[in-house]
């Protein structure tokens, strides 16, 4: 099934990043739950081109020092994300909206936060 995650974190701007994906398990995660980072990063929308527009500035700068110019960008960013999903992976809420792409199909969108809000 299709799903949309929307995670919450200092890191990415107000409205919370929004990663795409598949969602290939029985049933949805519950409120309180958490999600492993690896169910997000490994959809095929989770790159850092894909994802640089839901950053903060300061997230660019945490990111780019650790980088360090390195040559692999996807697999630092994939390395750095993976902890500041760790630390904002908790189920805050689920919500129902129509596909964009197939308004006669409902996606879910699970919003992910520390829940300290």
């Amino acid at each position: 099934m299709k799903i949309e995650f929307i995670i919450y974190s200092h890191f990415f701007k107000e409205r919370g990043m929004k990663v795409k994906g598949d969602w290939n398990f029985p049933h949805l995660p519950r409120i309180g739950e958490e999600i492993s980072p690896h169910i997000i990063m490994f959809q095929n929308e989770f790159t850092y081109q894909n994802l640089l527009e839901y950053l903060t500035d300061e997230a660019k700068s945490d990111f780019n020092k650790f980088n360090d110019g390195e040559d692999d960008l996807e697999g630092n960013f994939k390395a750095w994300v993976y902890d500041v999903i760790c630390e904002v992976n908790i189920v805050e809420s689920i919500h129902y909206r129509p596909d964009t792409e197939d308004y006669t199909q409902i996606i879910p969108e699970i919003c992910l936060s520390d829940l300290s809000n």
